[in-house]
């Protein structure tokens, strides 16, 4: 991943480098977004449209749906199901009703087929998986045909987020690999230029506290990118080769304190168990000016049980970005390895078996508890995942 051509190639990699390695504007600029415990509503109070569609699977020879490791993609004639298990990891299309179509699975050590998948961006009519090794396999959302394979990184061993931002350039997060500044951080995001053959980091860095939970998150904020990453107080905006702070978002009294950054794994472990600290738990989705972010321990929990998951105190929070108004709610899927998607002001996400039956009796779903029973009883024996698709409104 180094230059290897010169002339205009260099004077082209100048400018590059030097949009990239802006540092974010001041974050003094921003007046800070304050989430707390009193924005947490329940379920039914913080949504104005609820819809439960579940994944119909084949009578016949049914696929494997049930993965705790999956991404969705909503498109205007799909819903693309990724259950990224190793060593099966597939995709799966259904119709917006969520009847099952077809599956999509290159799985082998040929050139033109992947022995797992860690991350995938969907662009236009492209499917673009990241197999490994750095590498990017292309395939024709269609046909499935094999279109082409890209070395972004050639030293990251796992890139689960990336995006294509131009027809040869790519954001993407890679696992933290040891390597520090001397401050003692590293850079969550990088940039990839295929044409010219080289990389660099964008200005956003973290301690090693950030590894414990996962790499960084992307979504798309019209022409633009939102980054967000585990413990960050900032969310960020690339746009045009510039990085910048876009929100600062203030947790009060429990949240983070700088030294807080600089705890270990036996610190996090303590502040998980005890729910001491709230912190950003690192995703982002975006739609129609509102994103929502993870946070665990926005409220404690008393019944937390580190040994069951759907336990965990973790919320749901939605920002609307023209007022800076805040709303928050218990998650339905707990700490979750899962990523939904967001379209046209709606949100989205997959809730497996366990989730909508553990959902179901604890009546988190309010009010629309019923519409999900009555939905239910329609259907025989139904063992599989369910997309709920839901519009936020925050209160003034």
């Amino acid at each position: 991943m180094k230059i290897t051509k010169s002339g205009l190639v260099a004077l082209l990699t100048g400018l590059v480098l030097s949009f990239s390695c802006q540092q974010p504007k001041e974050k003094a600029a921003l007046a800070p977004i304050e989430i707390t415990d009193n924005h947490i509503v329940d379920f039914d109070k913080a949504i104005v449209s609820m819809d439960f569609i579940p994944l119909r699977n084949l009578a016949e020879s049914p696929v494997n749906l049930n993965c705790s490791v999956w991404d969705l993609e909503v498109t205007a004639q799909y819903f693309i199901y990724s259950t990224i298990c190793n060593p099966e990891a597939k995709i799966h299309f259904f119709d917006l009703e969520g009847n099952y179509l077809k599956s999509f699975a290159k799985n082998g050590d040929g050139p033109e087929e992947y022995q797992n998948i860690q991350g995938i961006d969907f662009d236009g009519n492209m499917i673009n998986i990241s197999v490994g090794g750095g590498m990017i396999k292309q395939y024709n959302l269609d046909n499935f045909e094999f279109v082409n394979a890209i070395t972004i990184d050639g030293n990251a061993s796992f890139i689960s987020s990336i995006t294509k931002v131009h027809d040869t350039n790519w954001i993407y997060s890679t696992w933290y690999d040891g390597k520090l500044d001397e401050n003692g951080e590293y850079s969550v995001f990088r940039i990839a230029h295929t044409s010219i053959d080289s990389s660099s980091h964008l200005p956003i860095h973290a301690t090693p506290l950030t590894s414990e939970i996962g790499e960084g998150s992307i979504a798309k904020l019209g022409q633009s990118l939102l980054l967000n990453f585990a413990f960050s107080d900032t969310l960020y905006r690339y746009e045009n080769g510039i990085t910048s702070a876009y929100n600062i978002l203030d947790f009060g009294e429990r949240g983070l304190k700088p030294e807080d950054l600089q705890m270990g794994e036996e610190g996090f472990q303590m502040a998980v168990t005890n729910q001491s600290l709230v912190f950003n738990m690192g995703k982002i989705w975006h739609t129609n000016d509102i994103s929502r972010i993870t946070t665990f321990a926005l409220a404690k929990n008393p019944n937390f049980d580190l040994a069951d998951m759907q336990t965990f105190p973790v919320h749901e929070v939605f920002i609307n970005h023209e007022n800076s108004n805040v709303t928050a709610f218990a998650s339905l899927a707990g700490w979750s390895n899962g990523n939904g998607d967001a379209k046209e002001g709606y949100f989205y996400e997959v809730l497996s078996p366990d989730e909508w039956i553990y959902a179901l009796e604890k009546n988190a779903f309010g009010k629309y508890g019923e519409k999900l029973q009555s939905l239910l009883d329609k259907l025989e024996d139904f063992e599989d995942p369910i997309v709920i698709k839901y519009k936020v409104a925050i209160q003034d």
